[in-house]
């Protein structure tokens, strides 16, 4: 049976899950949990829903989330739930959680959860949240919903480039003066990728920075973003 959005006041998650290896265990782990409320659904376009608080006559908002995984990022159909997601409620009280755990023969995940993130700029504005594990899903979820659900706005995502510059490099993460001296020679995580593409542009990051240009050509070198 569908869920019918305003009827449930239980946060939910979606039995499919079971079924996806990497997130198998989740439903399990929060519902034995003795103070849990959580109830397991079929839910169509995402994987976890929560009930947040209106004020009195306003419809009921939820707060609406899918889960990935390293596995996930680059696929069509990542791309797809991610889009639903979006204009499931015009870009209001979603969220990612984002699974920061490598699995054999799998994408290191720091360098998926950058994809992720670059994917993102430009086009769809929406919290992720990373976890390390299974156990760690629930409290993370719960301290983000509890900051929703307050009345508060939810936080605003941090500017991807900042948040990644530290990890563009072999040997993250780069210091903050290199990430510093990135930021001036650099405008976006586009002309990044622009610069260190090109031989004049690897000059100009080995003039600023003698001990970590190499590290950092060397990173977009080895990824497949940089062709």
């Amino acid at each position: 049976m569908n869920m019918k959005l305003g009827i449930s006041s239980n946060p939910l998650i979606c039995y499919s899950l079971r079924k996806r290896p990497e997130w198998a265990t989740l439903a399990s782990t929060i519902i034995q949990n003795k103070n849990a409320t959580w109830k397991e659904r079929k839910l169509d376009h995402h994987d976890m829903a929560l009930p947040l608080r209106s004020p009195g006559g306003q419809p009921r908002r939820v707060l609406r989330v899918i889960l990935l995984s390293p596995s996930d990022i680059g696929t069509d159909d990542c791309k797809d739930r991610i889009q639903r997601l979006y204009h499931l409620s015009g870009g209001q009280d979603i969220a990612i959680v984002f699974l920061l755990k490598q699995a054999k023969g799998q994408a290191n995940p720091m360098t998926a959860f950058m994809m992720l993130q670059l994917s993102l700029v430009g086009e769809f504005e929406m919290p992720i949240i990373p976890v390390s594990s299974i156990q760690a899903v629930q409290p993370n979820l719960m301290a983000f919903y509890h900051q929703i659900s307050s009345g508060s706005r939810a936080p605003r995502t941090t500017n991807p480039a900042q948040s990644l510059l530290p990890y563009c490099s072999d040997r993250p993460p780069l210091s903050e003066h290199a990430v510093n001296v990135l930021t001036d020679i650099t405008s976006s995580m586009g002309t990044l990728l622009d610069t260190v593409s090109t031989p004049a542009g690897q000059t100009e990051i080995a003039t600023f920075l003698e001990n970590d240009s190499e590290s950092i050509v060397s990173f977009w070198a080895k990824e497949y973003l940089v062709e």
